[in-house]
């Protein structure tokens, strides 16, 4: 049996790449080389198509070299070298024709091949020989050339070369034809597989803030109980720079090959302009983890799924309603809310600016902020710490802006309390405030300090009251009665103080010295040094009765000090008691049913009312007491009243 030819005879002519290296101890590939250079699959060509193959063939190398680039990208920085065969020797003609064409099936995705047993011609030299000489022996007179079959066998490394000169370039499956060479059977199989590409991925979204989307769940208090008015997040909120968004890119897929080398190209992922996703209050920014979609402001995060955008706004618009079916109470981080469906009876609204323009039955707070309600607003709160309430109509409700504007069109059986109250028209309502304007009312209770109405009249028997709030001078007139009680006090002191100064300056011994240390002191007398000694002696004498006047003086000049401040405060507080009641007035143009006027001191103003229910508060302004003095009642005409303050003494 014929062995394979491992002559090296002509390999000498094979051009060797610089990446290869043929050493005695195998074939290396010098990795870092081979990435910046490339041409490996030229090398491979010209050495398999010519009378040159590797022997000891690492298959799996070979392939990764050849097809495998991102393999190649790798490995490259981790190693120098690979050994890729024992190698390079002859493929001798003789050898190459031991091996049958392959079939390509499929369009290129395999390869059939039919193994066979296969011989070799080997020439030899036969002798032939003439007659036998006299000794009996024939003698050879020459040699003949002759050729035989031998039996061979194939080699893998063989097969590889002569595939590649046959189109079979990728996918040989060395172990199945490695064991078939082996055995030596006769056999059809398939010898190579294609490679199929691996295909990318698309680009994604994915979301990064956990609050992104409604939640209709129950919200969950502080100590872990469900409260079923409330959902989770029905309106999402963001803050200024939180993430919303961020873009998976896309993977590129890997390509696949034929078994004839060519490659099979993936199909191309889509990719996306997260750019087109972001609309108001909204950026794209690149950061180290990633490319983002953040919020450029604090506010109320909106999703589009018509126009595919997300967008952050600081108004709220919607017209799904609030009930406990849609929204459940709601409350609201936003500056602005507007709100076009119904609000429910039960429901509770807080937020800070709020519009609805469908009828409110529920309670609405807003801290810091307007109400405004375009419907019908009954049997519910409207509450506004620091803002203006606006409304159309209202009934058998409770609206309280304390600091600020309450304006209602037409309100029926309502308690009313704001700062300034300004009404077209009022039945049977309960109306406190500093300052109350209105075209109409009709059995109304009012409590203000400033009153000006168009008409006023009765509704169902019920007739009008109106309480002006006028101060309560009794703490100013306490007020004025202690400073004057202190007044009098410091300008007694000061009296009895200098009575006293008087007596001891009447003593003879110390008028004298008095009298003297004056002429002294003015230079009308001039002291020798004899007398000055003596002065000295007369003034240790007297200074007991120096240091007495001294005190007495002192205490004069604390007193005169106290009484000027007195008087000054005095001089204040009889100011602000005498301006306490400027403004307030009450003026009707026209009287059309019974209305009452009453004034009622009250040192607080409208805050006497404080914490009071409409009945509470008709039943207090109703009742007759000491604190309440009436001054007008009638039924026709006008009224033009003007608190008149009374001095203080």
């Amino acid at each position: 049996m014929a062995s394979p030819d491992l002559t090296n005879d002509t390999t000498d002519n094979l051009v060797i790449p610089g990446y290869v290296s043929n050493r005695p101890e195998g074939v290396f590939i010098n990795l870092p080389n081979l990435y910046s250079t490339g041409g490996f699959d030229i090398f491979v060509n010209r050495m398999f198509t010519g009378e040159s193959r590797f022997s000891g063939l690492d298959y799996d190398a070979f392939l990764k070299l050849l097809y495998d680039e991102s393999w190649l990208a790798a490995m490259q920085s981790k190693c120098v070298e690979i050994k890729i065969a024992a190698g390079i020797v002859r493929f001798s003609p003789q050898r190459r024709a031991l091996y049958r064409p392959a079939k390509i099936l499929e369009g290129g995705k395999r390869a059939e091949y039919v193994f066979e047993p296969v011989s070799i011609e080997v020439a030899y030299e036969e002798p032939v020989y003439g007659e036998p000489g006299e000794d009996g022996v024939a003698p050879i007179i020459r040699q003949e050339s002759k050729t035989r079959q031998e039996p061979a066998k194939l080699d893998f490394d063989e097969f590889v070369a002569d595939m590649w000169s046959k189109e079979v370039r990728y996918g040989i499956d060395a172990d199945a034809v490695r064991k078939v060479i082996a055995d030596g059977t006769t056999t059809r199989m398939t010898i190579a597989n294609y490679l199929e590409p691996e295909m990318g991925r698309d680009a994604e979204i994915q979301e990064v803030c956990p609050g992104l989307h409604r939640d209709n769940s129950p919200k969950i208090l502080w100590n872990g109980k469900a409260d079923l008015r409330a959902f989770k997040n029905r309106f999402p909120q963001i803050t200024k720079g939180g993430r919303l968004l961020k873009k998976i890119p896309r993977v590129l897929g890997k390509q696949g090959y034929q078994v004839t080398g060519e490659i099979i190209e993936p199909t191309i992922p889509k990719d996306l302009d997260l750019a087109a996703l972001a609309s108001l209050g909204t950026a794209v920014v690149q950061e180290a983890d990633g490319e983002f979609i953040v919020a450029t402001m604090d506010g109320f995060l909106t999703i589009d799924t018509k126009s595919n955008v997300i967008s952050v706004a600081e108004k709220i618009e919607t017209d799904a309603g609030i009930s406990m079916r849609t929204t459940g109470d709601l409350t609201l981080g936003v500056d602005e809310f507007v709100e076009h469906g119904e609000v429910q009876e039960g429901r509770v609204v807080e937020g800070k600016h709020m519009t609805f323009t469908s009828d409110v039955f529920g309670d609405l707070i807003s801290l810091g902020g307007n109400i405004r309600v375009e419907g019908s607003f009954a049997i519910g709160r409207a509450e506004s710490l620091g803002g203006n309430i606006t409304l159309e109509r209202a009934s058998r409700a409770v609206v309280r802006a304390q600091d600020g504007e309450v304006t209602i069109k037409y309100c029926e059986s309502c308690m009313i309390i704001g700062k300034i109250i300004r009404i077209e028209r009022a039945v049977n309502c309960e109306i406190i405030g500093e300052e109350v304007y209105a075209d109409a009312v009709e059995g109304c209770v009012i409590a203000a300090m400033s009153i000006k109405i168009l008409s006023a009249g009765e509704s169902k028997n019920r007739d009008t009251l109106i309480t002006m709030l006028i101060p309560d001078l009794s703490e100013f007139d306490q007020c004025i009665e202690n400073l004057q009680k202190k007044i009098t006090d410091y300008q007694t002191g000061i009296k009895t103080k200098m009575r006293e100064i008087e007596s001891v300056k009447s003593e003879p011994e110390f008028a004298k010295y008095l009298a003297l240390a004056e002429k002294i002191k003015s230079g009308a007398i001039k002291l020798t040094q004899e007398q000055a000694g003596n002065w000295q002696k007369l003034m240790m004498k007297n200074a007991k009765m120096t240091n007495q006047v001294t005190k007495l003086n002192d205490e004069i000049t604390a007193f005169e000090r106290l009484l000027k401040e007195s008087e000054e405060e005095l001089a204040y507080v009889t100011r602000d008691r005498d301006a306490t009641g400027e403004g307030i007035t009450c003026v009707i143009d026209k009287v059309t049913g019974l209305t009452t006027g009453q004034t009622m001191a009250s040192a607080n103003g409208v805050e006497v009312f404080s914490g009071m229910s409409s009945n509470d508060v008709r039943m207090f302004l109703q009742k007759v007491d000491s604190h309440k003095v009436r001054v007008f009642a009638k039924d026709d005409g006008s009224i033009n009243w003007k608190y008149k303050e009374p001095k203080s003494s």
